[in-house]
């Protein structure tokens, strides 16, 4: 590597301080903004406003790669317009980029991947024959809670986004929330957090009495492009809808279905409403439970299986041995980790988990793409771990 480019990254100044970290190794390091917010978060390297339409992004990228003589790219997701423009190129012309994610493996570590992360990964295709890797003890950090990080970078993110918006008047953003309203989610998202502990202490102390009975669907949030883009649902909603459905016409009577909200989406959408109103239409409100601060360490225990498009809480379930089954194209979905059988069958028979080959899959994933750091909890310890991850990787 000698001269990079940053795109968008984590909100927060992540990929600002990793900028700091490539000049310091001699790495000439470029950062493109494409709204207030991008550059609010900037003050290393080469920094430059792209203020074009997204129908000039393509040639406008390609100019500047070959006249920086850029050599490598970073961006944080590989679905958003801008990024996907960027791989494509990329690809073209046989340039490296490095795609950063949340973990696979949550809560302690991130995914830092070449070419692309999910369904787009290098070895998604090939996912069944992974590498059985000679297991090695590997001390994990524990990062500790990032809720108040992200909420104040969100915030200031989004007020600096709104503050300068004229000055990016193409901007297309990934999120089909309004400025203002990603703000004020992420606020409110603090006052859902709090109210909504002492309701779902007692869901889950009512849950205990139903153990092995439980179906788990942890939701992911309603932008997510796993869903928009990995998966056949064009929505959460209809994601919902086809569950209880299901559900309803095939598991047993004593069987219980519980929804968790996912925690960065609480202010921004809410499916009590919906899903009240589907139980209700086909009798089985007293069966179908909704909740936002639900510890999966309590809930494992109890449950029967767990059912997701192709959210990484599947890869914690099968860590507790809990069946799992992925309507999305999930990086995990396996034949003998996840349930290779259909909807309307798994309530009926979960295929059991295989432990080993979970263990050997996580093992592979720690040594390919699993960094034991976070993007809002960051120190030089960060850095110099993903600088170390690209010498040793790239």
């Amino acid at each position: 590597m000698k001269n990079v480019v940053l795109l968008q990254g984590p909100l927060g100044p992540f990929f600002s301080d990793l900028a700091d970290c490539f000049l310091k190794k001699g790495i000439q390091a470029h950062r493109i903004h494409f709204n207030g917010g991008d550059a609010f978060y900037s003050h290393s390297g080469r920094r430059i406003n792209y203020t074009g339409t997204p129908e000039e992004w393509r040639t406008f990228l390609t100019n500047y790669i070959i006249e920086h003589q850029i050599d490598t790219l970073f961006c944080y997701g590989d679905c958003r317009f801008y990024h996907k423009i960027a791989r494509e190129i990329c690809q073209q012309y046989q340039l490296s980029i490095w795609i950063f994610e949340e973990g696979y493996l949550r809560p302690d570590f991130i995914t830092l991947e070449k070419e692309g992360t999910n369904a787009n990964s290098a070895w998604f295709d090939n996912r069944e024959n992974f590498a059985v890797l000679p297991k090695q003890p590997r001390q994990v950090k524990a990062i500790g809670p990032t809720f108040l990080a992200r909420a104040i970078y969100a915030t200031c993110y989004y007020n600096a986004m709104l503050f300068r918006q004229r000055q990016f008047p193409h901007y297309l953003h990934h999120r089909s929330h309004s400025v203002p309203g990603e703000a004020w989610a992420w606020i409110k998202s603090g006052w859902i957090k709090l109210t909504s502990q002492r309701r779902d202490k007692r869901l889950v102390e009512n849950l205990q009495a139903h153990a092995g009975n439980l179906f788990l669907v942890p939701l992911q949030v309603a932008d997510d492009f796993q869903v928009r883009e990995h998966s056949p649902y064009h929505c959460i909603g209809a994601f919902i809808e086809e569950l209880i459905l299901s559900f309803a016409r095939h598991a047993e009577p004593q069987h219980l279905l519980l929804f968790k909200h996912h925690p960065m989406d609480r202010g921004h959408v809410n499916y009590q409403a919906l899903i009240t109103k589907v139980s209700t239409q086909i009798g089985v409100t007293d069966r179908v439970f909704y909740g936002h601060e639900l510890p999966l360490p309590t809930l494992y225990p109890l449950c029967r299986g767990v059912i997701t498009i192709n959210s990484t809480v599947g890869l914690s379930a099968l860590r507790h041995n809990v069946p799992t089954l992925t309507l999305g194209e999930a990086l995990y979905d396996i034949p003998d980790v996840t349930s290779q059988c259909s909807l309307d069958d798994f309530w009926k028979a979960p295929s059991p988990v295989d432990a080993e080959k979970v263990s050997q899959l996580r093992h592979f994933l720690l040594n390919t793409n699993q960094l034991n750091c976070s993007f809002y909890r960051t120190d030089a310890e960060t850095y110099e771990q993903v600088w170390s991850w690209l010498q040793h990787h790239g």
